[in-house]
This record gives C-alpha cells, structure tokens and sequence, in this order.
C-alpha cells in the first residue's frame, strides 16, 4: 500500500490517482528528496512475513489482503511502465535487509535505478528484458572504497588520464562501484596533474567504478607519525608551500571528497572549517594528538578518522589518544584496514563493536601492488617498496600500505574476524555511502542508484553493475 500525501488515504502500489481524493500520486520508486525513504509497504522490509505462493518458485509479501499478490504480480505491475528493453531482473539472490536474510528475492532495475525489491523468484518473462537467474548467490549494494591508493600497478601519485580510467575497470572486478583515489603528501606541481588528470578521466566516463573525487593523505600529517608519507612533502597550513596546496583545494574543490589531517599541527583546526565551507570532509589520522587535541579536531568539524590505530599512539588506559577520542564518538566514521595485518582480527571486531557497523567504515587502503604477486616491488611517494609474505614494507621495515581489494576486505570481515555477513556487507556500502553523504547508493531500495555486486558462494565477485549497466562479469 501508498499513502496519499494530500489526504493519507491507502492506494494500491501501482495507482497513479489517489481514489479517495484524485490527488496524483508520485511514482513508487521516484526518489523524494534528501532523506527519502522508501514507500511503505511497496518493498520488502525484515519485517514483512512470506507465503509460499500459489506457484512453484513464488512466495508472497503478507501486505493487507486486498493487494497481496505474487512475486510475479508484483513485478509485473512495476514492469508496466517501462519497455522490456529498459529492464533488468537480477532473480534468485541471497539478500540482506535491515539485517535480514532473504532467499530467494528479486531485484528489478530501470534507467540505472533500483525499481523493485522483492522476496521470491521472478521467472524470465522471454520479452526482451534482461534476466540474471543468482540462485545460490548474494546480491549486494555495490561496495565503496574511500582509502585506495591503487592496485594492478596503477598508483594515484602516478596515475595518467588513461591510468585513472584503467583503474575504474580494474577496481570494478573487486565489487567496487564508487572509490575515491588517494594521494600521498605530494608538492603542490604534483597535486595540479593528479587532479587535472582525474578531471579528463571523467570528462571520458569511468568505464567500470566511479571515480568520485581524492582522498588526500595530505601535507598537513605529524612528522612523527608519517609512516609512508614522504618526508618533505609534510608541512602545516601556515608554512609558505602550503599556499598553493591550498589554493588547489580552493580551486579543484568538486574534484576532492576527504583530506587528512592531524589535529595537532599548527593552522590546522583553523582549516577544518574552511574545508567544511567547501563540502570537504576532514579526517583525523598520521598523528600523534593527545585525547584533548583529537576532541578539538572533531569539535572544529572534522567528521572521520583515518586507518584507525595505524599511524597514531595505542590506545592507553590513561592517555586515549585519537584513538579513544574517535571511539567515544557516536558521530564519528572510523576508517580500519581490515587485510588482517595492519590491525589484529580481534582489534577489529572490538572496534565494531564499540562504534557499530552504522560509523565502522572497512578500507583497503591498496597500494598499487594490490592484484599483483608476491615479490612485486613498486615506488609509493617515491619510496621503494616490496610484497614478501602478504606484506607491502618499505626498505625500512615500516608497513606501506596493504595489498589486498575490497572483495578481499569482505572475506577477511567475514572469515578471518567472524562477523555476520549482513553487516560486513553493509560495513562496505551503507556505511561509507552514510560517511560521505550520498543516500543514493549502498542501499537496496526503490529509488536507490542500482549500483550492485554479485558474489559467490566464496565471496568472490562474479558481477558488477553500476547505474544499472554491467560492468564487470566473471
């Protein structure tokens, strides 16, 4: 059922005019606005009760009597506003729903959105539309990535127009569907080409996961806590280079989602606001902050914090740190590496459980070693780095970055941690959709962007689609 917004009257889920008042009723799955939510009654919810239907291979949702239908009626009638040709019917998945499994379900795409999610399988209906029979598979909102340096030999520092475009199609066979490329600290000549470069890779259309802006793993980091940052690229905000570094930000603010920073540093809480002003999230990380400094940054405005416990002081009993300051925020979204080296299994799962999967959000933070094998040697920052036992170091012996794709996040979440799989797979789409302020993607949901992932029984990727197209397929 659908409520009326002018009188609030119950209509059938594929009325246009409202019978009580004849007031036109917006389209089922048409996106309401900033915080829409979907049409009661219109999609299955961890609520509702399933039926056997009256055909093989059918269940029904238990919705008031007078409009329960089919799977198959259901479909139907949300199919019979669009030409087979616009459709896809992705039948027979495993889904998760408010935490809830669901098996079978359907999930009906148009024009790049989510039309219909349903429980119980939808037959092809042999008219042309697109039919993906997923018995025995999971279908997932499509996985996002916002600490990703690269992976298939492709680096962000490095990355050309044709590199950024590589790195979307390659990205995509992991489950990615939307990522932000990270930097390391750089000079401000290199930070115009990576930008400028990223700009004409979109101007031509990412082929595979969309490229939504950088993540920069800026200048303005603790000398101290560096870790793989290049030493004399890490400067504050009030040191002369960092004029330009900021005039860039300035200037190529569409191009720039999240920028690092350590709280500490002189100039910087002033900058987490002028950030804010520019729809730029700041980020705490690469930092030696005490409790009280950490507190100040989130106060000033910064919303995340980077790869927590890497590249900051443990969390001690008496001396909290960033690390206790992003665990006692409920507003804050921590970033974890989760390859299962940076940060032990059990310090993983006893951060998710501190901050719950709604602010835990699991990166790669790939470097571009990431796919490639053991014994690979490549240069991050230009810094010398090498693969040996599962574990990209510099010639220092410090830990570089990991190696592993996002797909590999989920099965360590998964496998190696032992966390359910609905809220693993939300941990990777809802959670850092929530932290970058898209509520149009990471959902399944009518109205959602039908940016989804397939995987196998193993976990592993066999399709990728985003806005509705494929584009990746084992």
């Amino acid at each position: 059922m659908r409520k009326c917004p002018a009188c609030g009257a119950d209509n059938d889920v594929v009325a246009s005019i409202c019978d009580a008042c004849g007031a036109e009723l917006p389209a089922p799955y048409e996106t309401k606005g900033a915080n829409r939510e979907p049409e009661e009654g219109y999609f299955v919810s961890s609520e509702d009760e399933v039926d056997p239907g009256a055909d093989s291979g059918t269940a029904t949702v238990n919705q008031p009597a007078e409009t329960t239908m089919s799977a198959y009626g259901m479909a139907a009638a949300s199919m019979a506003r669009f030409t087979p040709e616009q459709l896809t019917i992705l039948s027979g998945a495993t889904i998760y729903v408010d935490g809830t499994e669901i098996t079978p379900s359907t999930v009906i795409t148009a024009e790049g959105r989510i039309l219909d999610v349903l429980r119980g399988v939808v037959p092809d209906p042999g008219n042309g539309a697109a039919y993906h029979d997923l018995t025995g598979q999971t279908l997932t909102p499509g996985f996002i990535e916002i600490h990703f340096h690269g992976l298939m030999g492709i680096d962000t520092n490095q990355a050309s127009t044709d590199d950024f475009l590589r790195m979307s199609a390659e990205a995509a066979k992991h489950g990615l569907t939307v990522m932000l490329p990270t930097t390391v600290a750089c000079s401000a000549a290199e930070l115009r080409r990576i930008l400028d470069n990223l700009a004409g890779a979109r101007e031509r259309g990412f082929p595979g996961a969309q490229l939504l802006g950088l993540h920069l793993e800026s200048n303005f980091i603790s000398m101290e806590k560096k870790g793989a940052q290049p030493p004399d690229a890490i400067f504050s905000p009030n040191d002369p280079p960092a004029g330009e570094i900021l005039d860039l930000i300035d200037n190529y603010q569409d191009y720039i989602r999240v920028i690092t920073l350590a709280p500490e540093v002189p100039g910087v809480l002033e900058l987490i606001p002028w950030l804010s002003e520019r729809n730029i999230i700041s980020s705490l990380g690469h930092s030696s902050a005490s409790y009280e400094q950490a507190v100040a940054g989130f106060v000033a405005g910064a919303t995340h914090a980077t790869h927590l416990f890497n590249a900051m002081p443990p969390l001690h009993h008496r001396e909290p740190g960033l690390v206790g300051a992003a665990l006692e925020n409920d507003d804050v979204f921590t970033e974890m590496v989760c390859d299962g080296i940076h940060v032990h299994p059990a310090v993983i799962s006893t951060a998710i459980t501190a901050k719950g999967a709604e602010r835990f959000v699991p990166v790669s933070d790939s470097l571009q070693g990431a796919g490639l094998g053991e014994g690979e040697e490549f240069y991050l920052g230009g810094q010398h780095v090498t693969v040996r036992n599962g574990v990209a170091r510099l010639d220092s012996g410090t830990i570089a970055g990991s190696i592993v794709t996002m797909d590999g996040v989920v099965r360590v979440l998964v496998e190696r941690v032992g966390w359910d799989i609905a809220e693993a797979l939300q941990m990777c789409a809802a959670t850092p959709a929530a932290a970058l302020g898209l509520d149009v993607i990471g959902h399944l949901a009518p109205g959602a962007v039908a940016n989804l992932t397939v995987l196998d029984a193993d976990l592993q990727v066999r399709m990728t689609m985003v806005s509705g197209k494929i584009v990746y397929q084992a």
